[in-house]
């Protein structure tokens, strides 16, 4: 098992990266859009900002420190490497909507290590490395206090797509209309990576992730984690790369919380123990609901 790479020099790489990407993504406005699958969407601009990125990480061909993107798949190492999503909320950011999100993250052994987010449009940037806390444009940031569901405002998936649709739209469905009823407020952004970094400052009390693609939650993760929330699988098991959903909490809603995702259960959404499958491949990783 390799060591831990020295965050003290893998921040200012990161950020350097990301100063990069934010520059592209305001000079650059999508001119159109495919998709990959059923809902999940690219634009040029996300695959120009992955290539930049991407450049900038391993510009040298060096891959002790692999990368995995969202739109090219990986290369170098697979238990130490930098995971990137380029835009998360890209029909948001087609659609000329501000919440969308840049995240780099760095996993190490399955475990989001650092964390950049970036919201290009709301003009903020968070970051965390671990065991150093979490900050938002340079200030400290926490977890909201709120300890009681009805005063909770939570951030929740959208919809399904791709493999298992049909499934994702009945588990959402309920998941939304039990947290609707209960919670003071239910909303769907249409970014994971942003849903994670507002539970770290406080705009949000939790977020409800069914799925957990590594690109769109590996940076929020560790940047929540750091601001004192809990960041669980559905199981209330730390959440890691090979967790089947992310769910960020600050910690007086756990109990409240978790019991709706019970109906989870028997789905591939909910861990069954088989945490052996490779996460350096898009198509082993597992599937987030979001079409992002």
């Amino acid at each position: 098992m390799l060591s831990a790479p020295d965050l003290t020099a893998a921040l200012p790489a990161a950020q350097a990266a990301i100063d990069l990407a934010v520059e592209h993504v305001l000079s650059h406005r999508p001119r159109s859009i495919r998709y990959k699958g059923d809902r999940d969407p690219v634009s040029e601009v996300d695959e120009d900002v992955e290539h930049v990125v991407r450049q900038r990480l391993i510009a040298d061909g060096r891959t002790e420190i692999g990368f995995l993107g969202e739109e090219t798949g990986s290369v170098g190492n697979q238990e130490t490497y930098w995971v990137l999503d380029p835009i998360d909320g890209t029909i948001n950011h087609h659609h000329g909507s501000p919440l969308c999100a840049i995240a780099l993250g760095l996993v190490h052994n399955h475990r989001p290590i650092l964390g950049v987010t970036a919201l290009p449009f709301l003009g903020h940037r968070y970051w965390a490395t671990d065991g150093q806390g979490a900050y938002r444009d340079g200030e400290p940031i926490a977890a909201s206090g709120t300890e009681s569901l009805d005063r909770a405002l939570i951030g929740f998936s959208d919809y399904g797509s791709g493999q298992d649709t049909a499934l994702r739209d009945v588990l959402c469905s309920t998941v939304d209309r039990e947290l609707t009823a209960r919670a003071q407020g239910l909303r769907r952004h249409g970014s994971s990576a942003l849903d994670l970094v507002w539970v770290a400052d406080g705009t949000l009390d939790a977020c409800v992730l069914l799925g957990n693609r590594t690109w769109d939650t590996a940076a929020g993760a560790v940047i929540a984690r750091e601001a004192g929330a809990l960041v669980l699988d559905a199981d209330a098991s730390p959440h890691t790369t090979r967790s089947r959903c992310a769910i960020a909490t600050t910690p007086g809603l756990r109990e409240e919380l978790l019991p709706f995702l019970h109906v989870l259960r028997g789905t591939r959404f909910w861990p069954d123990g088989d945490r052996h499958e490779p996460v350096m491949s898009p198509t082993s990783l597992p599937q987030s609901s979001e079409p992002q």
